[in-house]
């Protein structure tokens, strides 16, 4: 059936008139069957917030880090380092058996950064009282006599 005519860049197109659309029927799963499923994807573990928009996996914060929950049927436990500073860029991604390993791990990565933060701040007070810490390229005998 024709409805129109219209001519389109040099073709001649017709519109069809519309047509009904069957009825779809819509198949429902019963109420316990979606509620075990909810059930299951709700449950948290033990000191997790649940998802939001910026991680939707269930997670926990530890030292300014993200730590998420990517638990499947091998490793019931198991956490990734999300987010975090970036000193701790090499963490992301890492995937720990559990919390108390990716716990261990931040902590390390913690400390180096302080103990990192430490000897640059006694190098620089060396340097402002006149004593020049000795750099690892600097001969040790004195000026240009070449070390055999």
């Amino acid at each position: 059936m024709k409805v129109g005519v219209r001519k389109l860049r040099g073709k001649v197109t017709t519109k069809k008139a519309a047509t009904k659309k069957k009825a779809v029927k819509k198949v429902t799963k019963s109420k316990s069957a979606k509620s075990a499923k909810m059930a299951k994807v709700m449950e948290l573990r033990e000191g997790f917030k649940k998802g939001n928009k910026h991680n939707p996996l269930p997670h926990f914060r530890y030292l300014n880090t993200t730590v998420s929950d990517i638990a499947n049927e091998k490793f019931p436990e198991m956490v990734q380092i999300t987010t975090g500073p970036t000193k701790f860029k090499e963490l992301f991604g890492k995937r720990y058996v559990n919390e108390t390993f990716a716990k261990l791990a931040i902590d390390t990565m913690h400390g180096d950064c302080i103990v990192d933060r430490g000897s640059a701040a006694v190098k620089a007070e060396l340097q402002g009282i006149g004593i020049f810490a000795v750099d690892e390229n600097t001969p040790v005998g004195g000026g240009d006599v070449p070390l055999n």
